[in-house]
């Protein structure tokens, strides 16, 4: 396997348009990173870089300490798996994992023998003899991944290779591939617009928004402690509920407002608050739905006015307004609401993020330190 390095790297079209803007990544050997953000964030065009499909306008890439930068893709020993399945139709399961092993002259036996033993760890071997159109969706994609393993290449590179498969097979192949990362103790980039496959397959995330890196952690670091609105907002399903308030002090105590409502904060974030000069301006407050009790202080409850309800077996999403404001609140299903009412819920207010208003920063961001803690 191998580590890389990205050190600079820029991608411009020719219209001027800049894909990639100045991106340093360092990714580890065996590590399974993944590259995540809304479509034309710049994340494909950063794989396709990596693999040699798209040039880089300035900057470096380092494969395993060699400058690649000018090196044909077929000479990175890299292998990628796109979106769709590129599987030639009038070959067997089997003749299409071989193919790429032939074209490189590989010995009969030893193509046999990594066809054979990838089909096993893929458990397609009982699908060696079938043709694609034979098989489901999830069964080709599992084929397409099979012909890029059986070249044992430094790094495996792949392009959002779940999007085309219902939910019940990305749930089921989101599974295969993290057992197939620890089988094969592979290096992996991976890019997905698909935060929660993003949060269950990752190592690590990278956030990408404009052609540039907003975060790179660990999922639940970056669940936990965003750097910024953005990725608080684009981490997590559903999405981080957003409220401008202003920060008072009433009382001897700090407090957030908004509307006729008013939350008190607790002594470290209230000391950040006023460390920051903060008091008298407005920021913004996140709340995330599971952070919302059905129970806890009178001082931190809030009105939410019901509009929808989504039943979810395990849970309940309560959608609606408080004063202004929109929320979404996650509950316990046997939680008494009904579109139309008004409930009373709580807020966990040693969980909450604040966001300066004008750069969106999370005002109490530390590495490795969830905020707000």
């Amino acid at each position: 396997m191998a580590s890389l390095s990205l050190v600079n790297v820029c991608k411009t079209y020719k219209n001027g348009f800049e894909a990639v803007k100045d991106v340093n990544l360092d990714i580890r050997d065996k590590e399974f990173l993944i590259l995540v953000g809304p479509s034309g964030c710049g994340k494909s065009t950063t794989l396709r870089m990596i693999a040699g499909l798209e040039d880089i306008s300035s900057g470096q890439l380092w494969i395993d300490g060699q400058l690649v930068n000018m090196l044909e893709p077929k000479n990175r020993d890299l292998s990628m798996v796109f979106q769709n399945y590129a599987l030639y139709p009038h070959m067997t399961v089997y003749q299409n994992m071989a193919f790429g092993l032939k074209v490189r002259k590989t010995p009969k036996e030893e193509i046999d023998r990594r066809v054979r033993q990838a089909a096993k760890i893929l458990d397609i071997a009982h699908l060696l003899d079938r043709k694609p159109h034979a098989l489901s969706g999830g069964q080709k994609q599992r084929v397409a991944i099979g012909s890029v393993i059986v070249r044992e290449p430094k790094a495996y590179l792949m392009d959002e290779p779940l999007s085309n498969l219902d939910a019940k097979l990305r749930s089921q192949m989101r599974v295969e591939l993290s057992k197939l990362h620890r089988e094969l103790g592979a290096t992996v980039i991976y890019v997905t617009h698909d935060q929660v496959e993003a949060m269950t397959l990752g190592t690590r995330i990278v956030v990408m928004r404009s052609g540039k890196i907003q975060q790179a952690a660990a999922p639940g670091d970056l669940y936990l402690n965003p750097v910024n609105k953005f990725v608080a907002g684009f981490i997590g399903s559903p999405a981080m509920n957003f409220l401008p308030a202003w920060v008072e002090r009433r009382d001897e105590r700090v407090c957030l407002e908004f509307g006729s409502s008013r939350l008190y904060v607790n002594r470290m974030c209230a000391s950040r608050l006023i460390e920051g000069g903060y008091l008298g301006r407005r920021v913004y407050l996140g709340i995330r739905p599971e952070d919302f009790h059905e129970t806890g202080p009178g001082e931190n409850a809030l009105p939410l006015e019901v509009e929808i309800k989504e039943m979810l077996g395990a849970e309940q999403l309560l959608y609606g307004n408080c004063g202004r404001n929109e929320l979404c609140v996650r509950t316990k299903p046997d939680f008494k609401a009904e579109p139309g009412s008004t409930v009373t819920v709580f807020v966990d207010m040693d969980r909450i993020k604040l966001f300066d208003m004008e750069t969106e920063e999370n005002i109490s961001f530390h590495r490795g330190v969830s905020p707000m803690k």
